[in-house]
């Protein structure tokens, strides 16, 4: 048996001899994250809490010993630091004056959506969760501890993004586990590069699960969500998140696996809501695979592909043609026992023909097979969904099967000039979209420079967006391949309220959000403005300028005060 004392309580592997950890190198003086169990607490007598792992809104999660089955776990403690905090004790969690109620609520909203999680143990591809328990006035979760790596790291280490074979791998099990917990109305709403993890089998699974209150803005729990990977309702007050949402997530996460970037925020997609895949990236996707991102990222949760069972479809459109591809990469290589050494003889004498005009003839067939599929898919296809696929016009969504766009692709390529100087003159990128620039430097083979973000800042001058300085300077000389570091302009530091009168709050928040502010709710009578419709802002005008980031109250109409008999209303 383990003595607990001996454990390192960053790995909780067993340490022989004092100093550094072994494994994982951890000296064990370093200090635990504020606010959190001090190390080494025991918690119902059997779970040992080790370092901190990560936090959010909602709570913190660490990891942890069980001292009954002598295994790692991880520990997750409901702990909202805006609604409460830890007492004197430094265990007990004491809720802040004035935040019982929203703390009680998310509280069992907490127990219910873990006890929800507890139940689907069958799914493998997702974290299991094996006791939840009450102490120190809060509550606790106990899941399996798996030494895995994230993706998003993952990705990275395997040269910057993965095939589609690979990722199909890892992705289709998720998939799976994600249809059926949207049956029994589980949802999970922050699928990410960093909630997806590979275990050491080369599996993947979804971790990361944490209550409805921190996957939206204008809650009372900080929202934890990651740009690129959050649906545009998620963003959007009143708007109830549904399948669709973890689609988009689960989309985009795939999208960075392929690609190595993930989606622009779905603020800023709302007005260019076109994805850039690189030309290299996106000759080796096959086109129904480009459909099913197209129609699986959608801004407008409308049009999006509403469940992961259609997902399932789409992606699966094709699975013996793409292997009849690689099979087809391959010839030359692996020789068929179909026929016998006598008909081979026969099919000698009667006609030899070279090993490459096989090679041809195979090719010519999968490409009348991609191009069949692709004009079949196309043409189902919106002509915003295939501009959403690739960043190009409509033409060139089909790239991968299309000939026209074939010779438009190779021709970039063939005129890359082979013989250039090493050393370049630095381009002046200063009052460019850098969006708009990374996806073109992204997607044409001939850039001869890369393009980094240094930082954003506020500027007066510059518009949101677009860059205010670059280093190297412009016209000066840099080698070729190398990056040009930019700073970006975050608009204005003031900003003005927009105009929202008489719109539903839906549209109202997304207004204010999209201006750079920070939207929330409040309800008032009004005996002009019908309920349900914005009347305006609390304490503010519309057109005023306000700081950016700025908290602001939006005002609902309840319609006509039942209790005057004047109709007097408190809002208009």
């Amino acid at each position: 048996m383990t003595d607990p004392a001996n454990l390192c309580m960053n790995c909780m592997s067993e340490k022989t001899e004092e100093g550094a950890c072994p494994h994982c190198g951890c000296r064990g003086d370093e200090p635990q994250m504020k606010h959190a169990l001090p190390l080494k607490t025991m918690l119902q007598n059997r779970y040992l809490v080790g370092a901190v792992q990560t936090s959010n809104g909602e709570g913190i999660t660490y990891i942890g010993y069980d001292t009954v089955l002598n295994i790692p776990i991880e520990l997750h403690e409901f702990f909202p630091q805006t609604l409460s905090e830890r007492a004197a004790n430094g265990a007990d969690v004491r809720v802040i004056g004035g935040s019982e109620i929203i703390f009680n609520e998310s509280f069992a909203h907490f127990l219910s959506y873990s006890r929800e999680i507890a139940h689907m143990r069958e799914l493998s591809a997702i974290l299991q969760i094996y006791d939840i328990f009450e102490e120190n006035h809060t509550a606790y979760t106990v899941s399996e501890w798996n030494d895995s790596i994230t993706l998003r790291y993952f990705v990275e280490r395997s040269g910057g993004r993965l095939s589609w074979n690979t990722a199909r791998q890892l992705f289709m099990p998720v998939l799976s586990a994600l249809s059926v917990l949207h049956t029994h109305s589980i949802g999970h709403l922050g699928i990410s590069p960093d909630t997806l993890s590979i275990m050491e089998d080369g599996r993947m699974k979804l971790g990361g699960f944490s209550i409805g209150a921190v996957r939206q803005m204008d809650t009372d729990l900080p929202p934890d969500m990651i740009p690129g990977c959050a649906a545009i309702e998620q963003y959007i007050m009143d708007y109830k998140p549904d399948e669709a949402t973890d689609v988009y997530g689960f989309a985009a996460s795939l999208f960075f696996a392929l690609t190595g970037t993930l989606p622009p925020d779905a603020l800023k997609r709302r007005n260019d809501s076109r994805l850039y895949i690189p030309t290299a990236v996106l000759h080796t996707l096959p086109p129904h695979l480009v459909t099913a991102l197209a129609n699986a990222l959608q801004v407008s949760p409308d049009r999006r592909t509403p469940t992961f069972e259609r997902l399932r479809t789409e992606l699966s459109l094709a699975p013996a043609v793409t292997a009849a591809l690689e099979e087809t990469r391959r010839i030359g290589q692996v020789q068929t026992n179909a026929e016998s050494r006598q008909q081979k003889s026969e099919k000698k004498k009667k006609r030899e023909l070279p090993g490459f005009v096989w090679v041809l003839a195979s090719c010519t067939v999968m490409l009348v097979v991609f191009t069949a599929i692709g004009v079949f898919w196309i043409s189902r296809t919106p002509a915003d969904s295939r501009d959403l696929a690739t960043g190009t016009t409509a033409e060139t969504s089909s790239a991968a099967s299309s000939e026209s766009s074939g010779q438009q692709y190779s021709a970039k390529m063939m005129t890359q000039d082979s013989s250039a100087e090493e050393q370049i003159t630095v381009p002046n990128l200063v009052g460019q979209n850098y969006d708009q620039l990374v996806a073109a430097v992204s997607s044409n083979t001939q850039t001869e420079y890369q393009v980094l973000l240094s930082s954003r800042q506020f500027s007066d001058t510059v518009p949101e967006g677009c860059i205010i300085s670059q280093q190297p300077a412009a016209d000066g000389k840099m080698a070729k391949g190398t990056a040009i570091v930019v700073v970006v302009s975050e608009g204005t530091a003031v900003r003005t309220l927009p105009e929202i009168a008489g719109e539903t709050l839906p549209d109202a928040s997304e207004d204010v959000t999209s201006a750079g502010f920070v939207p929330t709710k409040a309800e008032a009578y009004s005996r002009t403005v019908p309920s349900g419709l914005v009347i305006g802002y609390q304490d503010a005008k519309e057109g005023s300028q306000m700081a950016y980031g700025s908290k602001v109250v939006i005002v609902v109409s309840k319609g006509p005060n039942p209790s005057s008999s004047s109709g007097a209303s408190s809002g208009g």
